[in-house]
């Protein structure tokens, strides 16, 4: 190792000459001399520190988007478990109401490390998490886990069923009735997700009833209910599809409102089976049944 340190500063130092040497012939003023030549010697400088740096660990993003009850400044876990309470949703609006309502369950503190929300999209929920069980608490509607798995129920059970909706068209226009001219002459706003019922299928549904293949309308999509919410209201889109419990239902912007179906199923929150205190099944429905 001595010997490679001799010969780096040893070739360091004629490199260095021979630079100095040519910036002399080649610059004439003592002012440009003077900074070329402390260029160059940072310039080495810079190139030996960082040829003997230690290389830097390269950082690895989570394969799940989540946050926890630490991100949000609220009381962890009281006990001596490892492992924080894991709760799924597709959507990532819930995540922190969601944390805010069972970070501060005792039940839960008294049993887990905390609580982690995790979020991903419908498609990339796949049946190997069923079977895992990585999600203590998971929301679902029961006949796409039975697609997935036909033994769910072996691994998850209902905690909460949650109430039925209305899916309605909300539009701009005091005309609007939802007839197929409506469509052909207006811009329609959908979310950007083919598994959501009332947002895209239900309205592309409609669509098919009338006749109208999807690329004869003029359909703009959205990454979420709010970014289709405010599509509307500022005008760039003339009618959108969500459910009754849009903020539009109660918006004095929104002139019609047609049902595109009624009672829709919501689904349900369902529970690990290796959820077996009583007390924290009861404070996991006592807190999502208070979402709003």
């Amino acid at each position: 190792m001595d010997a490679v340190k001799r010969q780096t500063r040893l070739f360091t130092a004629q490199w260095v000459g021979k630079l100095h040497l040519f910036i002399e012939q080649q610059w004439r003023g003592k002012l440009l001399y003077l900074g070329a030549q402390s260029a160059v010697v940072l310039a080495v400088l810079l190139l030996l520190v960082w040829s003997l740096s230690p290389a830097s660990p390269v950082a690895t993003m989570s394969a799940y988007n989540q946050v926890s009850c630490r991100d949000i400044g609220a009381a962890q876990g009281r006990t001596n478990a490892t492992e924080p309470l894991r709760v799924f949703t597709p959507v990532h609006q819930l995540a922190l109401p969601i944390l805010k309502k069972l970070c501060s369950q005792p039940a839960i503190q008294s049993a887990y490390a905390g609580v982690s929300v995790f979020w991903q999209s419908r498609s990339e929920f796949v049946p190997a998490q069923i079977y895992s069980q990585f999600y203590d608490v998971m929301w679902g509607r029961d006949y796409v886990l039975n697609g997935m798995s036909p033994s769910y129920l072996d691994y998850y059970q209902p905690v909460l069923i949650l109430p039925s909706y209305d899916v309605y068209w909300y539009a701009r226009s005091a005309d609007f009735r939802g007839t197929k001219d409506d469509f052909t002459q207006m811009t329609l706003g959908l979310l950007d997700d083919p598994f959501s019922l009332s947002g895209y299928q239900l309205p592309m549904n409609q669509l098919n009833s009338l006749q109208l293949a999807a690329d004869s309308v003029h359909i703009a999509f959205y990454p979420s209910r709010q970014a289709l919410a405010e599509a509307l209201l500022a005008g760039q889109v003339d009618v959108v599809a969500d459910t009754s419990f849009s903020t539009l239902s109660q918006s004095s912007a929104v002139l019609s409102k047609v049902m595109i179906a009624s009672q829709v199923y919501s689904g349900a929150w369902y529970a690990s089976s290796r959820v077996s205190s009583p007390q924290s099944l009861i404070a996991i429905k006592d807190g999502l049944s208070s979402l709003r």
